[in-house]
């Protein structure tokens, strides 16, 4: 933890040097989840686009299953972080990191053994089930990785490690953005190819961030 921010650095400075960063990194963020949308609508196939749109609300479920382990771990580990109990919120924090595993590996099993269902009830039809279940199953496959890489970040800004945490988020909407464009139209993968990037974004975000502060899984 960077005890200087925390303790000794003046108000402002330190309310600037953490806030500024996570500004930038929600708008980062915004952008990595618009991806997706925008390159396979630029393929100009309207079933696609309906059928990627139709599953958004499962990758929005793993975002906010990795917010609960990232966000609510945060406020916890903060606490523990001001009452010096620093071993406490290190094994907290490593506590975050292989709980988002294990629950992304339920979230892999349970989200296979019901793709049909969960596809109908997302409104999928004849004309946009192919093109939902080829972004459906890829996300579901990398649901791990996706949950995962919503947890270290918010961990890093408790550390007081902001820009770091940002470096990380820039670094995965990078890859999605390099990745999409070259998977749905170079590759011809179209829907598949787009959850592909994302998952593979996901990852990277994730060894950016570890590969920053390697200390917050153990």
């Amino acid at each position: 933890m960077d005890n200087e921010l925390f303790e000794k650095a003046p108000i402002p400075k330190a309310y600037f040097s953490l806030a500024m960063p996570v500004v930038l990194s929600m708008l980062v963020t915004l952008v990595y989840n618009m991806v997706d949308t925008y390159f396979i609508a630029h393929t100009g196939n309207t079933d696609m686009v309906a059928g990627v749109s139709l599953t958004a609300p499962v990758f929005t479920v793993m975002i906010a299953l990795g917010d609960i382990f990232g966000l609510g771990g945060s406020s916890v580990i903060s606490r523990l972080f001001g009452q010096h109990r620093f071993a406490d919120g290190k094994r907290l924090s490593a506590f975050c990191f292989y709980a988002a595993i294990a629950t992304g590996l339920l979230i892999l099993v349970l989200g296979l053994a019901f793709r049909d269902p969960m596809l109908a009830l997302l409104g999928a039809t004849d004309d946009t089930w192919q093109y939902a279940s080829d972004f459906y199953t890829l996300i579901i496959v990398g649901s791990p990785f996706i949950i995962v890489s919503m947890t270290p970040s918010n961990l890093l800004r408790t550390e007081g490690h902001a820009v770091q945490s940002m470096i990380g988020s820039v670094a995965g909407t990078a890859v999605n953005i390099v990745l999409n464009p070259l998977f749905i139209h170079g590759f011809g993968w179209g829907a598949a190819g787009s959850a592909g990037a994302t998952v593979i974004a996901g990852s990277a975000r994730t060894l950016a961030h570890f590969g920053l502060r390697p200390s917050l899984w153990r």
